[in-house]
Formats: structure tokens, C-alpha cells, sequence
């Protein structure tokens, strides 16, 4: 199976000026929205009301300052996401209000992490770098040449993981996801592994042609061939 990065669109002739296209309306919006957290789901129903930045564009999936991992998105992008398996998720209504007042019906996309047993460790590569990954496309694209040419390091576990990013931080070395094996018997649409490649999205071919073909905007979609399925 392809798979591909899906990231919040950069395109500022799409987007607008911005690339955090709304903001949330008020405090009351503002606290609910701070209280989401990452790896769990909330018992409260959030408040999530934003409004449209001056200069922005409305698009199917628009960059708010909602933290929890997934995406802000409007009907088409749900009735797409639901046709194909995502990890455990939830959809949250929002509402974004236009720059003339008008007040679209949104969702919010909040989604856990895959089961972390997906990652064969012994064949997945990972370097040792002066390079950190940035989150914003246009950035992590431009330092992926020295990372390949970074030291490989082996690491067998996510524990490990953990204790090689708390020595190498304070010495200004970072390490990298240069090569994810996965075993994906389930064949999700979607993973994302935050422990392991921060905060990315991958999605599959199919997931991805359905968006291409939808026409949808305010995405981007970056072919990545360093993720390979062990069957």
C-alpha cells in the first residue's frame, strides 16, 4: 500500500494569508477548546466556534488553533473520512463564521494514535541528526537530504525511543524517522504515530484519491515512499 502525508494546505492563493486560517471566537471557545487533550478523549462536549481570519479563505479543511491531533473539516471531508478506517476517533461540531458573518457548520476531527505493536522497530531506520523534522511541509522537505545522510541508530522499542531523545536533546541531536515498517493487517486509511514521527498524518492511496478526485481544498498531499507494509 502507497502512502501519503496529508497536512493542512500552505497555498496561500488557496488558503489566504494565513496559515492558521481561524481563531477561536471567544475565551469561553478558547478554554474549551485548550482543554482537549492529545491521547484521550473528552467527557465534556467542547465549544468550538471560531471565526475566519481577516485575509483568509474558506476552505473544506481549514487550519484552526485546535490542538488535539486531526482536522477541522466540513461535511464532504466527514462523509470522505467515513468511508475509510481511521485509528479511534471522534467528530466534534464546530461552527466558523465567515468574514461577512455567515456561520458554516464544521467538525472537528480529534483521533488517537494507531496501536504502536503496527511498527516492526528491528527494520525500521532511524537517524541520529542535527536536523529536526519541522512540522510545516515546505520545511521538512528541504532538510530530508542530510537526514538520509545521517547516522542510522537502532532502536527496539519505544522506551528506548524515549531515553535516545532525552540524551541527545540537550546536545542539540535529535532523532529522526527515516524509514517506517509497519505490519498493517488492518489496512488503515490512516495512522499516525505521534510517539514515533511527532505529529504526521499518513493516509493511503485510497484515502488520498477520494480527496484528489473530490476536489477538496486546504489540503496537502505529499507522496512518501519511506513506508513500507510487512505482510
Amino acid at each position: 500500500m502507497k502512502y501519503y502525508r496529508l497536512d493542512n494546505s500552505v497555498n496561500t492563493k488557496e488558503i489566504g494569508r494565513h496559515f492558521l486560517q481561524a481563531t477561536f471566537t471567544d475565551k469561553k471557545t478558547l478554554d474549551s477548546g485548550c482543554s482537549l487533550v492529545r491521547d484521550e478523549f473528552p467527557n465534556f462536549k467542547p465549544d468550538l466556534r471560531f471565526d475566519l481570519e481577516k485575509g483568509s479563505k474558506l476552505t473544506d479543511v481549514i487550519n484552526s488553533c485546535v490542538e488535539v491531533p486531526g482536522f477541522t473539516i466540513n461535511e464532504r471531508v466527514k462523509n470522505i473520512f467515513e468511508q475509510c478506517k481511521l485509528p479511534e476517533h471522534r467528530y466534534y461540531e464546530a461552527k466558523v463564521k465567515d468574514l461577512k458573518g455567515v456561520i458554516h457548520p464544521y467538525y472537528c476531527l480529534h483521533i488517537l494514535p494507531n496501536d504502536y505493536s503496527m511498527i516492526d522497530f528491528d527494520k525500521t531506520i532511524f537517524k541520529k541528526t542535527e536536523e529536526p523534522m519541522k512540522t510545516w511541509p515546505e520545511l521538512a522537505f528541504s532538510n530530508v537530504k542530510k537526514i538520509k545522510n545521517a547516522p542510522e541508530i537502532q532502536i527496539k522499542d519505544l522506551e528506548e525511543l524515549e531515553k535516545y531523545k532525552d540524551e541527545f536533546f540537550p546536545n542539540d541531536l535529535y532523532v529522526v524517522l527515516d524509514v517506517l515498517r509497519i505490519h498493517d493487517s488492518e489496512k488503515y486509511d490512516m495512522l499516525f504515530l505521534p510517539d514515533v514521527d511527532v505529529c504526521t498524518k499518513y493516509i493511503s492511496e485510497k484515502l488520498a484519491n477520494m480527496l484528489k478526485s473530490e476536489k477538496i481544498t486546504g489540503i496537502g498531499l505529499y507522496p512518501c515512499d519511506d513506508i513500507e507494509n510487512l505482510e
